[in-house]
């Protein structure tokens, strides 16, 4: 028997009377007439040019900027009917590549065999390509959207960043914007980038351009500062609930991690309109995170099947039993559920209790899982570990919540039934999710003494070192990637549903990047929290 693990968490570096002092200036009330006039603007940039390549940079701007949900219709309608999957007029890689993850990236069919005109016989790229580094990194984004066994993908990843690579210390003394620009697509590609953050980010580089658009740069801009001025009226809702719940008073031992998740669930879904999803799928992550530390480090083996046993029957008379910490736990939990599921049915007529119950059931079940395997030092296969575990990190449960509260998701949702556990697409992005997070934690928790870490498993089944166990999972994550994009394209849950299995790996790589950005090391994320909701762009 393992002795249980200590914790050494830090304190949350935002405290409620800070996050009650958030102000802005910027308000859809003082500020949607602008909002609207830019957004017609807009409008007829897109129709006033019938150039495919125009439209393809408007497209990628729009994106880039984090203001393509404003004209989704518009830019579907352009991609349908004047953006073809091939073209006999694209000589140039850059332009082949932009239209090939412009069109995938919006689920439009289109094979990669359009890179055929570029390649030999042999199927290589052609080395007169070599020193093209704007084509070389359009390819190399494209080649992120590739699905399982798609070799000319393979072929175009390896060829662009080892073309790119060689090209970059040339770069770094002649074009610094261009090297910059090189260096963060080789850490981490755009396909993998948390949308907003990237928003953020591709404000200020597009800002320096000169061939830019002053239209998209000005509705960025303005539409950042509203949607954050909606960001900070939810957080300091959350913040307010948080207090009222009393965790922080009664369950002391517990992380205090309200910023980050809340953070999070911007990662999941981004969009004004979606408010009361991120509410909901924060309240969820706050109260899993509790849970996690109760199974983790706090609560015995006799106090953990005693609330595994309670979540399963799903009654307060199951309370009873609890010794006073877990009934303050599983009192929230069942409150939060219930409200939730109030909340639908009144305002949306749908009946999500059983699902979000089986979230949670499921979530706790696993949990339990983890925590037997820390109390016996039992460390599990593989393919065990990930049976369990792409539940235990939560990301099935978050994006159910969320999912029950989504604004406009009366037609088709309501007709879809909340369930999708078996789900391959939904599978994938938590496995994503799961490796990145155990990359990132497995030195911090081998030290406080938790054994369940796909990293250690890796390690005793395949007999490597840490160092090798961590560059393979590294490939296992970038063939996760590509079975998500394969089932994205097959997948028939609402296109809601799938928008957010494909951001929530997105939001795993921002967290987990450099280190534990959500539990340990928070100063890692505390700047890009910030720049989402603390800080304004000036206009």
């Amino acid at each position: 028997m393992n002795q249980r693990p200590l914790t050494d968490y830090r304190p949350a570096i935002w405290n409620p009377e800070l996050i009650d002092s958030l102000n802005t200036p910027y308000s859809y009330q003082a500020h949607g007439t602008q909002l609207e006039k830019l957004r017609q603007d807009a409008k007829r940039l897109l129709s006033s040019t019938s150039d495919p390549c125009l439209l393809l940079n408007h497209v990628e701007s729009m994106q880039r900027l984090g203001i393509a949900y404003h004209f989704q219709e518009e830019i579907d309608y352009l991609l349908n009917t004047r953006i073809q999957p091939y073209s006999p007029d694209d000589h140039d890689l850059h332009t082949t590549a932009l239209r090939f993850r412009i069109l995938r990236d919006n689920n439009f069919p289109i094979s990669s065999d359009v890179f055929g005109k570029f390649m030999s016989r042999e199927g290589k790229f052609l080395d007169s390509l070599s020193r093209d580094v704007k084509g070389l990194l359009s390819l190399y984004e494209a080649s992120f959207l590739g699905v399982d066994g798609e070799v000319i993908l393979d072929e175009a990843k390896e060829f662009s960043s080892k073309n790119l690579r060689a090209l970059l210390g040339r770069l770094e003394s002649t074009s610094i914007d261009v090297a910059e620009q090189v260096k963060q697509s080789l850490q981490i590609p755009l396909f993998w980038r948390m949308p907003r953050v990237e928003a953020r980010n591709f404000i200020d580089f597009y800002q320096k351009k000169d061939a830019k658009s002053s239209t998209l740069l000005e509705l960025a801009k303005l539409d950042f500062n509203l949607v954050q001025s909606t960001y900070q009226q939810e957080l300091k809702e959350l913040s307010r609930w948080w207090e009222n719940l009393g965790f922080k008073q009664k369950l002391s031992f517990t992380r205090d991690r309200l910023m980050q998740s809340y953070f999070s669930t911007i990662g999941i879904t981004f969009k004004p309109q979606f408010s009361k999803a991120r509410i909901a799928a924060t309240k969820f992550i706050n109260i899993v995170n509790t849970i996690d530390d109760i199974h983790d480090y706090y609560g015995s083996q006799d106090d953990l099947k005693l609330f595994d046993s309670a979540v399963k029957r799903w009654d307060l008379a199951a309370m009873e039993e609890l010794p006073d910490y877990m009934k303050i736990c599983y009192f929230a939990m069942y409150n939060l559920v219930n409200e939730l599921a109030y909340d639908v049915l009144i305002n949306q007529g749908i009946d999500v209790l059983p699902c979000l119950r089986e979230a949670w059931t499921k979530f706790c079940g696993a949990a339990f899982v983890e925590s037997q395997w820390c109390y016996t030092g039992y460390t599990p296969s593989m393919d065990d570990y990930l049976k369990n575990c792409w539940i235990s990190i939560g990301v099935h449960g978050s994006l159910n919540f969320a999912r029950a509260h989504q604004q406009g998701s009366r037609s088709p949702m309501a007709n879809t039934p909340l369930h999708c556990l078996e789900d391959q697409l939904l599978y994938w992005s938590s496995v994503i999710c799961r490796l990145n997070n155990d990359l990132a934690t497995f030195q911090h928790e081998s030290k406080t003494g938790e054994v369940a870490s796909f990293v250690k498993c890796y390690m005793v089944e395949k007999g490597v070192s840490q160092e090798q166990a961590c560059d393979e999972i590294r490939e296992l994550i970038k063939h996760a990637w590509k079975m998500l994009n394969t089932e994205r394209r097959r997948s028939d849950l609402p296109p809601l549903m799938v928008e957010m299995c494909m951001d929530t790996p997105k939001l795993s790589q921002c967290l987990y990047q450099h280190g534990d950005g959500f539990g340990v090391a928070i100063e890692l994320t505390k700047d890009v929290m910030s720049s989402l909701i603390f800080r304004q762009i000036p206009i």
